[in-house]
């Protein structure tokens, strides 16, 4: 009766903490897409972190084959959501949470680039990630959300052998900002990099720039 009631209290503090519209709107729905949550995380990161606050990085980890996470089960995937502010020269991690706002997240570079297999995507990556606290995604660029990347990614056929090949493979997927990518380029674009990987190894394409009209590159060996 004691456990029951200590339990009780405990949720009944959870809910108080918690958006009461946002958890029903969570609760209809808790398959979210890459840009779903982005403002959410934003007005978060400009009240908490800093006022200039954009977003430099999104990190999609194992997402679906839909290009969408399940809020309600966090330890098996998740969007990261970096963001950038110019005073601090730094950067801020945060991810969506059901029924409440974003919070900082404890996943890091170091954390996403463990999970490139292929040393030079990984080597890409790592230079990507050492300019993040200095650049950011301009808000003005375009860029398609997970969901119309990966179908355009899955239509491949050397995607579709790579899966075949390594039953059980992942998905994650890096939104970053064209120029941390390739220094040359005119305009900063939002490009995604988007890593198949299997235990051992990976397949890692570049859409540049983020769109389903961009062209795709493979990084990978």
């Amino acid at each position: 009766m004691k456990q029951l009631l200590i339990t009780s209290l405990f949720l009944l503090i959870v809910l108080l903490a918690c958006d009461v519209d946002e958890i029903l709107n969570d609760a209809a729905n808790t398959n979210i897409s890459a840009k779903s949550k982005l403002n959410d995380v934003l007005t978060t990161a400009r009240e908490n972190f800093a006022a200039d606050a954009q977003l430099s990085a999104l990190y999609g980890f194992n997402v679906s084959q839909t290009g969408e996470i399940d809020l309600s089960n966090p330890d098996a995937n998740a969007f990261v959501y970096v963001v950038q502010s110019d005073l601090n020269q730094a950067n801020k991690f945060y991810v969506p949470v059901f029924g409440a706002g974003p919070v900082e997240s404890p996943i890091d570079f170091n954390d996403m680039l463990s999970l490139v297999k292929d040393s030079t995507a990984s080597n890409i990556l790592g230079t990507v990630f050492t300019g993040l606290s200095t650049v950011h995604i301009d808000p003005s660029v375009s860029y398609d959300d997970s969901p119309a990347v990966l179908e355009k990614l899955l239509a491949r056929s050397d995607v579709s052998n790579f899966r075949s090949s390594n039953s059980g493979s992942k998905i994650d997927m890096f939104l970053v900002p064209g120029k941390s990518i390739d220094s040359t380029s005119v305009t900063n674009s939002a490009d995604w990099l988007v890593n198949f990987y299997g235990d051992s190894i990976s397949l890692v394409l570049w859409l540049h720039p983020g769109t389903v009209n961009g062209t795709v590159t493979k990084i990978s060996n």
